[in-house]
C-alpha cells in the first residue's frame, strides 16, 4: 500500500498531525508519497520527520518561483526553505525529492522563474536531474479567482507550450533519458528529452528503496493520461489549504 498526502490539500504544510496519525494506525503501509509547497515540516514537525525517516518516501515539491506574488501570496518562498530542503535532502536518497514545477504559469518572467528556481534547487539537492510540469487549466472558480486578484488568465498557444517545454529541457545538460516530466499534456510528449509523469512511482521507490513495488497497476482514479500508480489518497478537499494558490483547482471556492 502507498498513501498518497496529498493531492487534495497541502497535508505536511498544513495537517502534519493526520498523516502521523494515518501512518501510526496503518499495518499494511509500504510507502508514503508527499505532495508540499513547503518541506519545513518534514523536518521541524517531531512526529512528520519521524514518519519521513521511517517510512519509505517521495516528496514531490512544488516550487513555481511565485511564492509571495498574488498568483501564491502565502507560500513561503524558496529561498526561506533553502535550509529545510538541505536538511531533508540529507535524511532521504538522493532522488527522493522531486521538483515540480507545476502547474505552469506563462507569465512574462517565466523562464527567468524556471531558471532560478533549478539553479536554487541544484545546489540544495545536490543536483536536479528532472523536472514535473503541467499548464494551468482554466476551471471556472480559479478562472475568477484570478479576475478577482486582479489578474488576467494565461493563456498560450500549442506552439508557445512546445517552445517553452523546449526551453525546459534545453536547461539540463544533454542525455538520453527524459528530464522534463509532463503530467497529462499528451500532444507534448513526442518533445526529445520529455517523458510522462509519474508523480507515484513505484519504479522510483523499487530503485530508492529496493521495495518491490515496480509492477504496480495503473491509477485507474486518475485522468487518462496520468501515469501515476495505485495509492490510496488520505487527504480531502474539505481540508482547507493555506497557501491561497489563486489557480488552484482544489480549493472548493
Amino acid at each position: 500500500m502507498i498513501y498518497s498526502a496529498s493531492r487534495r490539500t497541502d497535508l505536511p504544510a498544513f495537517y502534519p498531525d493526520l498523516i502521523v496519525d494515518k501512518v501510526a494506525r496503518s499495518r499494511k503501509l509500504d510507502a508514503l508519497v508527499l505532495w508540499t509547497k513547503d518541506v519545513g515540516n518534514l523536518v521541524r514537525h517531531p512526529g512528520l520527520a519521524r514518519v519521513v525517516e521511517r517510512v519509505p518516501c517521495l516528496v514531490n515539491y512544488t516550487v513555481t518561483g511565485l511564492a509571495g506574488t498574488s498568483w501564491e501570496p502565502a507560500v513561503r518562498p524558496l529561498s526561506d526553505q533553502l535550509a529545510d530542503v538541505q536538511a531533508l535532502a540529507r535524511r532521504l536518497p538522493r532522488g527522493a525529492v522531486r521538483w515540480r514545477f507545476d502547474p505552469i504559469i506563462p507569465t512574462p518572467d517565466v523562464e527567468d522563474r524556471f531558471v532560478s528556481v533549478k539553479t536554487a534547487l541544484d545546489d540544495a539537492l545536490d543536483g536536479v536531474d528532472e523536472v514535473t510540469v503541467s499548464f494551468v487549466d482554466p476551471y471556472p472558480k480559479a478562472v475568477e479567482r484570478v479576475r478577482q486578484a486582479g489578474l488576467e488568465w494565461p493563456s498560450t498557444t500549442p506552439e508557445e507550450r512546445r517552445r517553452l517545454i523546449e526551453f525546459m529541457v534545453a536547461t539540463f545538460p544533454p542525455g538520453d533519458k527524459p528530464v522534463v516530466r509532463l503530467c497529462c499534456e499528451p500532444e507534448l510528449l513526442a518533445i526529445p528529452g520529455v517523458g510522462m509523469a509519474r508523480c507515484v512511482d513505484g519504479e522510483a521507490f523499487a530503485r530508492l528503496y529496493g521495495l518491490p513495488l515496480g509492477d504496480l497497476p495503473k491509477d485507474a482514479g486518475q485522468r487518462k493520461s496520468c501515469g501515476c500508480m495505485k495509492s490510496t489518497e488520505i487527504g480531502a478537499y474539505a481540508l482547507r489549504c493555506g497557501h491561497g494558490c489563486v489557480y488552484c483547482y482544489a480549493n472548493p471556492e
